[in-house]
Formats: structure tokens, C-alpha cells, sequence
């Protein structure tokens, strides 16, 4: 009777280990949601890696908790009995399937996301801006605008970044506050 709660037999689900870890695509902005209506479940495991950072504002600075992977969560269930309710729960935009039947996520992966932590959450320092770093204008005219740092002013917090504006190169002066770093591409 187990296809009775939500799995059809035709669906392949047999080869699925009862208890597999699966990825679900959450609605939009709606992780969260997801997550506490799927421990209401209970017979479920999740892992919602998270990533804490430090969002430059207007006026401070203030630390944010954001998805690592935005709209997605891991689930360790047994499709069998929980397959309807997992794709049902609120928050749930679906299960991440291929040719009709849900992904199983490798367990490596899992455990690596299990060794950010209890709450899988990936802090990230804020590194010091150097000369030839990377950097995106997050506030002001420029905003949006990606170039290399050139010069550091530190008493005054002010920056020096090398923008390509209408076909050249200039260097724009700006407050500190007004640029972020981004990440190597290596």
C-alpha cells in the first residue's frame, strides 16, 4: 500500500534506497517556510546550508544569514512513505527529478555540508581590500559597477577603483563603504 501515500508503482522509486537524501526546489524566498513545515513531517532530515557574511548598509554594517544555495534544501526521507507529503509540504515548489523520478543526492556531499556545522552555516570574514582587488560599487552612481582597487586611503575610508566608463578606464574616488570585494575565480 505504500503507493497509495502519494507514490505511484510506475514511478521507479524502487531503486531508490528507502532512506536517500534529495534535493527540493523551494518556492522563491520561501527556505524557511519549507524547512519548518517539512520538520513537521518528522520522520525527515534536512540540511538548509547557510552562508553569514557581513552586508555593508547606508550606515553599519550588519550580519546576514542567507541560503548557500538559494531555493534549495536536502531532505533524507523514505520516498515510499513520505513522497506526497515531502512535495505537498508548503514552501515546496518540487523535488529536483530527472525522467519523472527524484535525484538521490550523493551522501559525500552531504556529509561535507554536515562539517560546516550543526546548522550547516558557512561564515565568511571579511577580508581587508588591497591594492588589485577585485571589487563591485554597492552603493551610489556607479552601483553595480565592477573594477580593481588602485589606492587605499585609510585615515579618511575612502577607495580608489579603476571603472571602465564609456569605452576607458578611470580611476573613481568613493568611500570605503561604498564598494564590496568579490570573490577570486580561481
Amino acid at each position: 500500500m505504500a503507493a497509495s501515500k502519494g507514490l505511484r508503482s510506475d514511478q521507479g522509486m524502487s531503486e531508490i534506497l528507502p532512506t536517500s537524501w534529495f534535493c527540493i526546489k523551494a518556492k522563491p524566498r520561501q527556505e524557511a517556510v519549507a524547512v519548518l513545515n517539512l520538520r513537521s513531517l518528522g520522520e525527515v532530515d534536512i540540511v538548509f546550508p547557510r552562508l553569514r557574511r557581513t552586508r555593508k548598509g547606508h550606515d553599519k554594517n550588519r550580519v546576514v544569514v542567507e541560503p548557500l544555495f538559494p531555493g534549495y534544501i536536502f531532505v533524507k526521507f523514505n520516498p515510499e512513505e513520505l513522497y506526497g507529503p515531502v512535495r505537498n509540504t508548503r514552501g515546496v515548489l518540487q523535488l529536483v527529478s530527472r525522467n519523472g523520478r527524484p535525484v538521490d543526492v550523493d551522501a559525500s556531499v552531504i556529509t561535507e555540508l554536515l562539517a560546516l556545522g550543526p546548522d550547516a552555516i558557512l561564515s565568511i570574514l571579511d577580508e581587508e581590500l588591497k591594492i588589485g582587488t577585485k571589487v563591485r560599487v554597492i552603493r551610489g552612481i556607479f552601483s553595480g559597477s565592477e573594477g580593481e582597487v588602485i589606492k587605499l586611503q585609510e585615515p579618511q575610508k575612502r577607495i580608489a577603483v579603476l571603472l571602465s566608463l564609456l569605452g576607458s578606464e578611470q580611476a573613481v574616488e568613493m568611500p570605503l563603504d561604498d564598494v564590496e570585494g568579490l570573490a577570486d575565480e580561481a
